[in-house]
């Protein structure tokens, strides 16, 4: 099993989350002083998770086995903070909750490619945080958090090939995708779920993990040969 590097092991919460309304109070009005500009990222989109082939909870449902742990990731194919260029850069999300999502008390690290200037760092974090508002997940996934652990900005590899993609950061996360096959046949299965109303994507492949796992101080799992997604192309913006 990997281990995992000493300049990886923070284990200091970035913004320490409290469900509690003094803390909620504070929140809302530290956001309302803060600048938000004007962002967008096209990116391509691999999500992977530990419950069963389709995820109910895509569909309303509860995660198969009553707890989510997820790493998605994101490649910037154009994208901009304000005057700030972000093309090019990677993003891994890990996410892990004891129970459904909306359920809260998650646990949130992000790792971002480490060729990011600090200012283009301070942008994509608040973005992911969900402190830039906006479309998608950042935002609303960031109301169930109860603890941000402190950004990584690390080499992150990557291969973009549809159902076959994968993404790592060495010595610490790795995620391979791979076709579901027909288990008489062997045929591979093409597979596309098409959700109007989706907030985060509105269609996308189905596919399963190879591996998909992490090795951390506050995040560790292996949930390989579960669920997962790719969407080739995807739009998030703000605020």
């Amino acid at each position: 099993m990997a281990t995992f590097p000493d300049k990886y092991s923070s284990s200091k919460s970035y913004y320490p989350q409290k469900a509690d309304a003094a803390h909620l109070s504070k929140s809302v009005q530290t956001s309302r002083q803060e600048s938000i500009s004007d962002w967008k990222m096209a990116v391509n989109y691999v999500e992977t998770c530990n419950c069963d082939f389709g995820c109910p909870c895509n569909f309303s449902g509860t995660p198969t086995y009553g707890f989510c742990r997820a790493m998605v990731f994101l490649k910037i194919t154009k994208g901009n903070y304000g005057d700030v260029p972000l093309d090019g850069l990677a993003i891994v999300y890990v996410g892990s909750w004891p129970k459904a999502i909306h359920e809260g008390s998650g646990t949130l690290q992000i790792f971002v490619s480490k060729e990011a200037n600090q200012k283009q760092r301070d942008a994509i974090t608040k973005i992911v945080h969900g402190k830039a508002k906006g479309n998608g997940f950042f935002a609303i996934f960031a109301t169930t958090m109860k603890y941000v652990l402190e950004p990584q900005f690390v080499d992150v590899k990557y291969k973009i090939d549809g159902k076959n993609s994968s993404f790592s950061v060495p010595g610490v996360l790795d995620a391979q995708l791979e076709s579901f096959k027909n288990p008489m046949t062997g045929e591979e299965s093409e597979t596309q779920i098409n959700l109007p109303k989706g907030f985060i994507w509105q269609t996308a492949r189905a596919c399963k993990t190879k591996v998909m796992r992490i090795v951390s101080p506050n995040l560790t799992f292996d949930d390989s040969g579960q669920n997962a997604f790719f969407c080739e192309s995807l739009t998030f913006k703000g605020p």
